[in-house]
C-alpha cells in the first residue's frame, strides 16, 4: 500500500481512480492500433507485390483475349467462304439436276422417234 501511495503522491496517478480507467481504457485501442498498424505496414509489400503479379496477369489475359477475337473473326470469315461455296455447290447440283432430266427426256424422246422408224 506504500508503494500506490507513494506513486499517487508522486503525481503519477493524479486524477485517482476515474484517470485510471481512462488510461486502462485507452491501452486496449492503442495496443489494437499498432497490431494493425504492424499488419498493414508488414503485408504492403506483399500486397503491392500480389498487384504487380495481378496487372500482369490482367495485361497477358487482355493480350490472349484480343488474338482470340481476331482467331474468331478469322473462323467466321472462313466459314462464311464455306457456306458460300456449299450454296454455289448445290445451285450447281441443282442446275446439273435439271440438265440431266432434260437430257433423259431427250434420250427418252429420240428413244421413241427410233422405235418408229424401224417399224
Amino acid at each position: 500500500m506504500s508503494i500506490i501511495h507513494n506513486y499517487r503522491d508522486n503525481g503519477l496517478f493524479k486524477g485517482g481512480a476515474e484517470e485510471m480507467k481512462k488510461t486502462i481504457s485507452i491501452i486496449p485501442s492503442f495496443v489494437m492500433i499498432v497490431i494493425l498498424a504492424a499488419v498493414l505496414f508488414g503485408c504492403g509489400a506483399d500486397i503491392k507485390a500480389e498487384n504487380e503479379k495481378l496487372k500482369a496477369e490482367n495485361t497477358s489475359l487482355k493480350s490472349d483475349n484480343d488474338k482470340l477475337k481476331i482467331e474468331v473473326q478469322k473462323l467466321k470469315e472462313g466459314m462464311e467462304a464455306i457456306q458460300k461455296t456449299a450454296a454455289e455447290k448445290d445451285a450447281t447440283i441443282g442446275t446439273m439436276k435439271a440438265e440431266n432430266e432434260t437430257f433423259k427426256k431427250q434420250v427418252e424422246d429420240l428413244k421413241a422417234q427410233l422405235t418408229k422408224k424401224k417399224k
